[in-house]
């Protein structure tokens, strides 16, 4: 189960590596690879400083330095920090995205692993929240802060990956057969928001697979309410 998702991450990564240019809402598209390279390095640089530290507490000329590169080289891309913190939202959300779409061709590919399904998208859950937490509290604070819909993090990728398995699932598992699409899906929701809060805000202090059945049981409870 860990390697699946392991590798449905990995899917993701190299997915976003190749894909079309999806930040011209924040940013011009770079004209030449390298620029465009230029460009990604500042979004690792600043992820990698938010791992330990508060988005207010990272400043351009830290994320400079951590890339490599100059102001201008910044400034050039970025109007400001919060136009590259909203390119960490799309990065975030596009990557969500095509991590669970991975995973739904592995479904698809090998109905053997359906019933274990809900069980991944748990694990999926939870490296997130510990893989990418930095950006998961800088963008949460964005939103409290920021006019709604600002920062989108998760929400309209996260939607569209959470419906597209919420379907398969209500039409293939042999337990959430007995629910829509939209209830297996809005319990994949809450099942995140649990995950981050716990994760992220609240720690708790137990072994990993024990949170793991946790928040599985949360998530089958949630299709009971």
């Amino acid at each position: 189960m860990a390697a699946i998702a392991a590798e449905a991450g990995a899917s993701s990564r190299r997915a976003m590596s190749g894909s079309a240019w999806s930040y011209g809402r924040w940013v011009s598209r770079p004209a030449q690879n390298r620029s465009e390279r230029t460009f990604f390095r500042f979004l690792d640089a600043a992820e990698g400083l938010l791992s330990g530290r508060n988005w207010h507490e990272v400043s351009v000329q830290e994320i400079v330095r951590q890339a490599d590169a100059s102001v201008g080289s910044f400034y050039n891309r970025f109007v400001d920090k919060t136009a590259l913190l909203r390119c960490l939202d799309s990065r975030l959300g596009q990557e969500c995205e095509q991590t669970v779409s991975a995973l739904v061709d592995e479904l698809d590919t090998c109905p053997a692993l359906i019933d274990d399904a809900p069980g991944m998208m748990i694990s999926l859950f939870m490296r997130l929240c510990s893989e990418r937490s930095g950006v998961i509290r800088a963008l949460d604070m964005a939103q409290k802060m920021a006019e709604p819909g600002d920062f989108t993090g998760l929400g309209p990728s996260f939607d569209a990956a959470a419906e597209k398995i919420g379907h398969l699932l209500a039409e293939k598992h042999a337990v959430l057969k007995d629910h829509s699409g939209v209830e297996v899906a809005q319990a994949f929701r809450e099942s995140f928001w649990l995950t981050r809060e716990m994760l992220l805000y609240h720690p708790p202090c137990k072994p990993a697979d024990e949170v793991h059945r946790s928040l599985l049981r949360h998530f089958y409870a949630s299709l009971q309410d």
